[in-house]
């Protein structure tokens, strides 16, 4: 059992190995819904929702916030978990 699926990586619904880059997609779905009060993904059913975060296409946040704050949360939310930054390389960021 997993808590909600809107935070779910493409990798744990694709079935693949999964590490703790799948906690940085996570949280990119957490700071990106600070930020647009709104999850990246949804979908009307489960299967809906799980396609959409497959897919990795979202409207980018509200032009209110940096392009710095953009680039996180783009980056956090890389369908590949390789080029995903660790928790190392996040607390490195300007932004933070």
């Amino acid at each position: 059992m997993v808590g909600s699926p809107y935070y779910i990586s493409p990798e744990i619904i694709n079935n693949r190995p999964y590490s703790f880059k799948s906690d940085i997609w996570s949280l990119g779905v957490i700071l990106y819904e600070l930020c647009a009060l709104r999850p990246p993904f949804t979908g009307s059913m489960l299967h809906m929702l799980a396609l959409n975060i497959s897919k990795g296409v979202y409207t980018p946040i509200p032009n209110q916030y940096s392009s710095g704050l953009n680039d996180l949360i783009k980056n956090m939310l890389d369908l590949n978990p390789d080029t995903r930054p660790d928790i190392h390389e996040i607390l490195k960021k300007e932004i933070i």
